[in-house]
């Protein structure tokens, strides 16, 4: 089943008892921010805020936040049972990228409802929070930034963080090898600023589809219409050629102009590392001359901050299916699940693999490094008995299966890395000096050693056996276990 739009899916959630709709008044200073960070570490409700201080009378007062901050939640978007288990979801997921249905071009659509242009279109209409205290100010973080390369024509979906400086700027923060800003800078070569349109609110699986970490050679609306399994209408904009989803909330549109004269600081901001790393920079911006909405619409929006929140659990799903289809597509054998867990999504990534021979896991670790710049700089590599989502699990393969001295941990230094990340030396952070950060890479190889011989004493295998009950015994507790009275 899939959901065309914002509205059908807060009433699914609603109808599922996975909504909560807070009618109290708060504050969009902070206290929205609060209460979405204790719900989404408590793997609570999602959000529906019906009276928000300064925009009770306003016909743009409600705000939906936490919408996807569990994995039964992604289930339900993607028409699964939310009970799924996650080895599961992530084979649908990937299954449904692997097959992109192209958008379909419609004329006007509800999030045409209400156009405002030029001096009437004021972005501080929407209840757009300052979600933490350290914030730089008011900060849209659900937003999805649609960009068209001029050369090739393909259209490009980001998520990005974008700074309200006023009611008709937004600041953008993104790494110079980020597609917007290889679009951007094209236009600045051909001396053109650059149109650009955020769209806030619609299908509940476009976030996801703007934050995957997939390369692909068309654009992410075809990616949303594999995951939904029907294509996306998309309607033009009123002010540029850039498509948008016609059943959105929320589209803001506007052009980047190429004179850094007009860059406005941006920052800080509390990253999903829940660190404030990025400093105040000169960034550029999106000039807004159009916005476009939905009557009474809904503003959508997400904290980020220290895990686990909603963008966390996102990372979570989508960085664990990246690196999966990454070891499969260059021939890495044995590999029998992948997570990257959202404490430490795209940073960190457990592998459980059928070893096959010797360096496997090493194997396995270097394609991962190969993959992405910004991503899995700790990788840990375990055997099939282990199972990769259980912390007790890794906690015991590194305890008795990790020998440092003999390879069992291999640093790899100075790799391109993520800039973000607080334990990077602050020397080589600087993208306009280095183009990356620098990381020293990490694998914990906490496969069984093949470095003994098969042992008649361990049953013709090379680890002594392990402890644990038979097939017998346990069958004959699963048979009995109500008697015990347990």
């Amino acid at each position: 089943m899939a959901y065309r739009d914002l509205r059908a899916w807060i009433a699914r959630l609603e109808q599922e008892d996975l909504l909560r709709r807070i009618t109290a008044e708060v504050d969009w200073r902070e206290e929205i921010g609060a209460i979405s960070s204790r719900v989404t570490h408590r793997r609570g409700p999602a959000l529906l805020f019906e009276n928000i201080r300064d925009y009770q009378s306003s016909d743009c007062g409600l705000l939906f936040s936490s919408s996807l901050g569990t994995f039964g939640r992604i289930a339900l978007a993607m028409g699964l049972a939310p009970e799924t288990p996650f080895l599961e979801l992530m084979q649908v997921f990937r299954k449904r990228t692997r097959d992109p249905l192209r958008p379909i071009d419609v004329q006007g659509g509800t999030v045409k409802e209400v156009v405002h242009e030029g001096a009437d279109a004021n972005i501080l209409e929407f209840p757009i929070p300052k979600w933490s205290d350290g914030d730089g100010g008011r900060y849209v973080t659900f937003g999805t930034w649609v960009s068209r390369d001029p050369e090739t024509g393909n259209v490009n979906l980001g998520i990005y963080r974008g700074q309200v400086h006023d009611e008709r700027t937004i600041g953008i923060y993104a790494a110079a090898d980020k597609h917007i800003m290889r679009h951007y800078a094209k236009y600045q070569r051909l001396g053109q600023d650059m149109p650009v349109a955020i769209v806030i609110g619609g299908n509940p699986l476009l976030p996801v589809a703007g934050a995957a970490p997939y390369g692909l050679q068309a654009s992410e609306y075809d990616l949303l219409g594999g995951l939904c399994q029907e294509p996306v209408e998309v309607a033009r904009c009123e002010t540029s050629d850039l498509v948008v989803p016609a059943d959105a909330e929320i589209v803001l549109e506007g052009t980047m102009p190429i004179d850094p004269r007009g860059y406005r600081v941006e920052g800080p901001f509390a990253e999903f590392t829940g660190y404030y790393t990025s400093e105040p920079t000169p960034r550029p911006v999106a000039r807004i001359r159009c916005i476009t909405h939905r009557r009474r619409p809904i503003y959508q929006g997400t904290l980020r901050a220290k895990p686990v929140d909603e963008g966390h659990v996102m990372d979570s799903l989508t960085a664990s299916c990246f690196g999966w289809e990454v070891l499969e597509m260059l021939g890495i054998p044995g590999i029998l699940d992948v997570y990257s867990p959202p404490c430490a999504a795209l940073t960190d990534v457990r592998v459980r693999i059928k070893k096959m021979y010797q360096g496997h896991a090493k194997q396995v670790a270097n394609a991962l490094w190969a993959a992405r710049p910004s991503h899995f700089k700790n990788v840990i590599v375990v055997d099939e008995d282990i199972d990769i989502h259980d912390a007790d699990q890794l906690e015991w393969a590194f305890a008795y299966r990790v020998d440092a001295k003999d390879d069992g941990v291999v640093v790899f230094p100075g790799t391109p890395g993520m800039g973000l990340d607080p334990s990077t030396d602050p020397r080589w952070r600087d993208y306009a000096v280095f183009g990356r950060a620098r990381w020293n890479r990490l694998l914990i190889d906490a496969t069984k050693e093949w470095r003994w011989g098969p042992r008649e004493e361990w049953g013709g295998d090379r680890y002594p056996p392990v402890a644990e009950m038979s097939q017998e015994a346990r069958e004959l507790i699963d048979r009995r276990w109500s008697e015990y009275g347990l």
